[in-house]
């Protein structure tokens, strides 16, 4: 009863579907309250993926993006409308997701995300849901999180395919466990090369979304170690297991291994 009385009348009424589910009640409701997430980009996976949090009650919501709006994100990325091309995606985002849920607090960082700064940037959350669209940033987010121990919650997607993939630090493979080096630039093509089509962000991001959630409710992740694809030509999953590399220099058993040369991050 204690717990359910830190949830306001409002509260009850807006989570009432989640608060009858099987395993999750006001405790696991509460958790989801006082939990700190960060958003690292706010654009195809970004934007879905805060919709569920803030849907789902996480309190307290931190995006980072130094981008602004251009008429070509609006195929996917769902927050933002014409009228918001040449805003800061950031604000914007923000703006959106506190009208959508009052209930929450929502912080707007318009920096990028480089190796020099994201130690201390992503230092203090429960959670990291990675949406970034460029592998210098994303390895960089990665070792923070291995760095500062917080479970990173990472989707991609590219044309027709999405990739999920969850790294609990101490437990589960990283992102070096499986790629130890950043792919040379040029090698894997861009969204603005290659194409994507918005739904598919939607199905990465949203997965993205329930992992996190159920961590921070209590429920577990279940992807730590395992990479999900999404294929939406052919509507398939696969999955393929990652084992920990105890030579990794973000996540072995020496340590982590800064490698400051390698990280041009693209914001």
């Amino acid at each position: 009863m204690l717990v359910v009385a830190l949830l306001s009348v409002d509260e009850l009424k807006r989570y009432s579907r989640q608060l009858i589910l099987p395993n999750f009640g006001a405790r696991e409701q509460r958790k989801l309250k006082q939990s700190k997430v960060v958003v690292t980009g706010a654009g195809g996976i970004g934007c879905p993926a805060l919709y569920y949090l803030a849907a789902c009650g996480v309190g307290n919501i931190t995006i980072v993006d130094s981008d602004k709006i251009e008429a070509n994100n609006l195929n996917r990325q769902i927050l933002f409308t014409p009228a918001d091309v040449g805003k800061p995606k950031a604000e914007t985002a923000a703006r959106r997701i506190m009208e959508f849920n009052p209930e929450i607090k929502v912080e707007a960082i318009e920096e990028i995300i480089m190796y020099d700064n994201c130690f201390e940037l992503l230092k203090g959350f429960d959670a990291i849901c990675d949406g970034t669209d460029n592998f210098p940033t994303r390895y960089a987010i990665n070792d923070a999180a291995v760095v500062n121990k917080t479970p990173l919650f990472h989707a991609a997607a590219l044309q027709f395919e999405g990739r999920v993939f969850t790294v609990i630090p101490g437990e589960s493979a990283c992102l070096r466990c499986m790629f130890p080096v950043i792919p040379p630039a040029g090698t894997i093509p861009s969204c603005r090369e290659a194409g994507i089509l918005g739904p598919v962000l939607g199905v990465a991001s949203s997965v993205q979304a329930i992992e996190c959630v159920k961590h921070l409710a209590g429920l577990g992740a279940k992807l730590g170690g395992r990479m999900i694809i999404f294929d939406a030509r052919t509507v398939s999953f696969d999955e393929f297991k990652v084992k920990k590399n105890k030579n990794c220099t973000a996540c072995g058993g020496k340590g982590f291994v800064p490698s400051p040369v390698e990280y041009k991050c693209e914001g």
